[in-house]
């Protein structure tokens, strides 16, 4: 079963009926919906928002229903400094929460189910390379963050939505959660951003936490990831990849991440993947601490077996460079730490214990 790395689809076979709930667009009064019940081209995305929220703004303690709108809350360049505490968002048909080209997010408590799901289109074309999802925006999670500087992500209850759970990347000529593409945008890399607490699970074609590069010399900065809980229901439609933290196009990079105290389970990828991808992309000072990892990378993707840790850079040019992997405990895995790329990682003081015939750590 072919799978797509970094929030994308594993295969074809996999993407679930839409749940999709239909109705009205549930607001508060400062929310006031036109007749249609969304905005439309909403920051000139080529999507439309049930809800726009304005700079400084506390959205709290309700539930939106997104009904025929592509995102539940959209969270634009002009809008620094909102909260979305206490949500629930179902039915966008793309991203429940979607902040881009923003600063100072936080998104909390709030519950992210249901959502996503008519971005599987089958009369879509296929999105290239390596991915066989028909779609009409590469990434879409759940709760994205494209291009924010500075931003809480905690508490929340993310399940059941039609691609990716939390994502977390760059901006600029590809806007990766956009129909609409702006050639000439200016690059917005993410910084320091914190993703922690949060329960993650059944996001049926997506991976559940991806930190990734999605533009050529694209860059993300200062992320801590941690105390999340990551699980699957076994060998059933799962997310594809526990924690991802990536750097995809040529020249881009990722830097200083902290990978911390999250419990992953039964992905169809590894439990925590760490890779540079094309030529001079690069992942630095990437620490993956206290971790507890099991059942992961049961689809056999870039590791041959089942891996609780994968780290790996097969381009020319590419590299992990000084990552640490200490401290974790992997048990049920083949490999408990697997990594093939031209820097080796530090590990050190794990608790593993791998299936028969396994290897603790295998570096390549």
């Amino acid at each position: 079963m072919p799978a797509v790395r970094h929030g994308k689809t594993v295969a074809a076979s996999v993407i679930a009926a839409s749940t999709a709930l239909l109705g009205v667009v549930v607001v508060s009064p400062a929310h006031a919906a036109p007749a249609a019940g969304c905005t439309e081209n909403v920051g000139d995305t080529g999507l439309s928002a049930a809800v726009v929220a304005q700079a400084g703004e506390t959205i709290a303690d309700q539930r939106i229903r997104a009904g025929s709108c592509d995102i539940g809350i959209y969270i634009g360049a002009d809008a620094p400094g909102v909260t979305v505490d206490n949500v629930t968002v179902t039915g966008a048909g793309f991203q429940a929460v979607f902040a881009e080209k923003t600063s100072d997010v936080t998104i909390e408590n709030s519950r992210i189910f249901n959502n996503g799901w008519r971005t599987l289109d089958p009369n879509a074309a296929p999105l290239p390379p390596k991915n066989i999802l028909h779609s009409e925006v590469s990434q879409s999670f759940a709760i994205s963050l494209f291009g924010v500087a500075g931003g809480t992500v905690v508490g929340n209850q993310v399940h059941n939505n039609g691609r990716g759970g939390i994502g977390v990347m760059d901006n600029g000529a590809n806007d990766p959660g956009a129909k609409t593409q702006h050639p000439t945008a200016p690059l917005r890399g993410s910084s320091d951003i914190t993703v922690a607490d949060n329960h993650i699970w059944s996001n049926d074609n997506g991976c559940a936490l991806v930190t990734a590069t999605q533009n050529f010399a694209g860059w993300l900065s200062g992320l801590t990831l941690s105390g999340n809980i990551i699980n699957g229901p076994g060998f059933d439609p799962a997310d594809s990849g526990g924690i991802v933290v990536a750097a995809d196009p040529p020249l881009s990079s990722v830097s200083d991440v902290s990978v911390s105290g999250n419990t992953i389970s039964h992905s169809y990828e590894g439990g925590v993947v760490i890779n540079a991808e094309t030529p001079g992309s690069s992942t630095n000072h990437v620490t993956v601490t206290g971790n507890s990892l099991s059942r992961n990378n049961w689809g056999a993707e870039e590791a041959p077996n089942t891996a609780g840790v994968v780290i790996f850079a097969p381009a020319p040019g590419a590299a992990n460079n000084d990552t640490t992997v200490k401290g974790n405990r992997i048990t049920s895995q083949f490999y408990g730490v697997w990594a093939l790329g031209p820097v080796a990682p530090t590990v050190s003081g794990n608790s593993i214990r791998v299936t028969k015939g396994g290897t603790p750590v295998s570096i390549n």
